[in-house]
């Protein structure tokens, strides 16, 4: 700070009123004349002013001691001033200067390249534990499929047949022209009244023959040739197809369903006729009293059925079971002669 002293003395002016002399300004007779120069400062660091200079008016060239609120020094206020204005601004420098130099080297990603370093070298060894455990497990997998197979046992396979096999037959022959009148006339205990062909196709073929004078008897004769179904167990060949129906019929006809109209039947097996066959008796005793046998017959992939009823009591007189049985079996064989007398397929 600058110290403080007595205000400096007035200098002499030659312009000034002497003794009875006037100044050399003639407008104001009063007032002492202005010199041309401006006065040299002292080396004291005070600057003396004339009350009437230009300026002299302005608080700010005013001298120190003129002030009223004292003396305070200018040029410490003058610092004040710049440092409290550069002091908010040090801080963003100071934020923002590591800010800049870390993008710049970091590429302008913000991050520390310590930091990117260590994340790049992370993602590296993640790639390589993954490359080399999913290598790992395909190995294994492989090494277990491979064993799996080589010590599975192995096992038939049995493809699904969709064409007729060797030895089935593709048609059967006509079921109103198999029987001879007279043999007719002896399981019918009479010449037929008529003869119906139900059905008549080149795989299956269906004829009813009927009695209706002293007694009542009726023979009804079915053919058919199976084809190749997926619907049966096994390979689903053709003849896989007629041993289903075989086995089903049999079981429908021992334990009918509930509700059925039809006796349980009593059934006993037949050697002889196709591949397997059998005899079944049931006695209907409703309204009227009919016995009905039933001759079924598997031969390769055709099914005979043979039925043959009869009504006894009242007009018609007796029937012998075991005689309508005879009947019954005897046309079977004589319709699985006629089937086996067919073209098989070769």
């Amino acid at each position: 700070m600058t110290e403080q002293g007595y205000p400096p003395r007035q200098s002499s002016h030659s312009g000034h009123f002497g003794s009875g002399g006037h100044s050399g300004h003639t407008g104001n007779p009063g007032r002492p004349s202005r010199p041309r120069a401006a006065q040299e400062s002292r080396n004291d660091g005070w600057q003396v002013l004339g009350a009437f200079e230009p300026g002299s008016d302005e608080d700010s060239d005013l001298p120190p001691w003129a002030i009223p609120g004292g003396i305070e020094p200018m040029r410490p206020a003058r610092r004040a001033t710049r440092t409290a204005e550069a002091e908010p601004a040090a801080p963003e420098i100071a934020a923002e200067e590591p800010r800049t130099v870390r993008s710049a080297r970091s590429g302008g990603s913000g991050r520390r390249p310590g930091r990117s370093r260590a994340a790049a070298t992370r993602r590296r060894r993640s790639r390589r534990r993954l490359t080399t455990w999913g290598s790992v497990a395909v190995v294994a997998a492989v090494i277990a499929v491979a064993v799996y197979y080589l010590t599975e046992p192995s096992t038939p396979t049995h493809p699904y047949v969709t064409t007729l096999q060797k030895g089935e037959f593709r048609t059967v022959p006509n079921a109103c022209r198999l029987i001879a009148p007279s043999a007719l006339s002896q399981y019918l205990n009479g010449r037929p009244s008529k003869s119906v062909q139900t059905f008549a196709a080149a795989a299956k073929s269906e004829c009813t023959f009927q009695v209706d004078a002293k007694t009542f008897r009726e023979l009804d004769i079915t053919m058919q040739a199976y084809t190749p179904s997926l619907i049966a167990p096994g390979n689903g060949s053709a003849t896989s197809y007629a041993r289903y129906t075989f086995a089903q019929t049999r079981q429908v006809l021992a334990t009918p369903p509930k509700g059925a109209a039809q006796p349980p039947a009593s059934i006993k097996p037949l050697s002889g006729p196709g591949s397997q066959a059998f005899a079944a008796v049931q006695l209907y005793r409703q309204r009227s009293k009919t016995d009905l046998v039933i001759v079924l017959v598997q031969l390769h992939n055709v099914l005979i059925t043979v039925k043959l009823w009869a009504s006894v009591g009242g007009s018609f007189g007796s029937v012998s079971i075991p005689q309508l049985q005879g009947y019954a079996e005897a046309a079977a064989r004589t319709t699985a002669t006629a089937v086996s007398s067919q073209p098989p397929v070769t």
